[in-house]
């Protein structure tokens, strides 16, 4: 395999990803520098992909302590794995927060019903709680329970720009691993050890 067909083959498993819920890369790690200094590790679902504008997304809760590690520190890099071909892709970049605007919206009213259930809740993510109705408000099935309307103003896009991206194939005898480095609008690739 060439550097070129392994740079295409990581943007192609990046946006397969989006098409098929099942595929390898959908879900991944972002970590952040915490407001503490310490590193801040959480799983996250990729929604948007364009090798053309190098450009990555996810959505979060604006109400989320990811939003203001971003905003202190916008280093953040993201790991994906595919445990089934030995595959792993790690990015890393700078985010950059989308708190409103018609790109946010569009992400907004894309989304399935089931993904948006989270941006509905009345507490903050990791806000303490008695017990599992607190963060709606009141128990299931009761009238004020937060229906469609509610959620828009806490939900966000998270941009991610990459600056490197790193490939390791350890499915063959002889492992690859590949390292893209940015560099004004181009990529310039180097073989490194795996």
């Amino acid at each position: 395999m060439t550097l070129e067909q392994i740079y295409a083959r990581i943007w192609d498993g990046l946006a397969a990803a989006l098409r098929e819920e099942d595929l390898p890369f959908k879900v991944m790690q972002a970590a952040t520098v915490g407001l503490d200094g310490f590193p801040n590790v959480r799983t996250v679902l990729l929604r948007g992909v364009s090798e053309q504008k190098n450009l990555l997304t996810f959505h979060t809760d604006l109400r989320s302590p990811k939003i203001a590690e971003p905003g202190r520190e916008p280093r953040i890099a993201l790991v994906g794995a595919d445990p089934v071909r030995s595959r792993q892709i790690r990015v890393f970049g700078r985010a950059r927060i989308a708190r409103d605007g018609q790109a946010r919206l569009d992400a907004w009213h894309a989304s399935p019903d089931h993904d948006l259930i989270a941006y509905r809740m009345r507490l903050a993510p990791g806000a303490p709680m008695r017990d599992v109705d607190e963060a709606f408000g009141t128990p299931p099935g009761a009238h004020d329970v937060p229906g469609p309307a509610e959620g828009p103003e806490h939900f966000c896009v998270v941009e991610v720009c990459p600056a490197r991206l790193d490939w390791l194939d350890l499915s063959a005898d002889r492992p690859l691993r590949a390292l893209y480095v940015r560099q004004g609008n181009r990529w310039l690739p180097n073989w490194i050890a795996p």
